[in-house]
């Protein structure tokens, strides 16, 4: 519908392996119109510390997985066999082993986290596989909401 009637498009949580085939939907005029807007939310974590980051980007998942559409677009993404683990542990009624099912190839696809650089190569990455505009939506490993703000704001410091 966005290609048809909108003006963008804005994913969220979407898998940058399968951002080409999501694109590939759109009406080709509208890909190669820089005016159509293509963006994607993508939690973010910043930290030297990978595992801590992971463990948030984890944690802010959970929600999500209680969600029968993502699910489901997570399995057309290719994650068929997480996301049957993840439906399997939700009827079991066992929400807390959902952070031990996220994978970290999956997490990784969705997500970005780790120290600088590996954020900065994940959203070169995004770009390649067709985003045009990131939309980072930061934690922190080590703070607040307002933490989160400051290492997003180094992050592009940096550059």
């Amino acid at each position: 519908m966005s290609g048809e009637i909108g003006d963008g498009v804005v994913f969220a949580n979407a898998a940058r392996s399968h951002l080409p085939n999501s694109l590939s939907l759109l009406p080709e005029e509208k890909r190669d119109d820089s005016d159509f807007f293509i963006g994607n939310m993508i939690p973010t974590c910043i930290s030297d510390d990978i595992e801590s980051a992971a463990a948030i980007n984890r944690r802010t998942l959970r929600m999500y997985l209680g969600l029968p559409n993502y699910r489901n677009y997570w399995k057309e993404a290719g994650y068929i066999e997480e996301m049957e683990a993840v439906e399997t542990a939700l009827e079991a009624g066992e929400r807390e082993r959902l952070p031990e099912l996220m994978t970290d190839a999956w997490l990784s696809d969705c997500r970005l986290y780790g120290p600088t650089s590996r954020v900065l190569e994940g959203l070169e990455a995004w770009h390649s596989a067709g985003l045009r505009t990131p939309i980072l939506v930061p934690s922190s490993a080590a703070g607040s909401q307002m933490k989160a703000f400051e290492e997003m704001f180094a992050l592009f410091d940096s550059l």
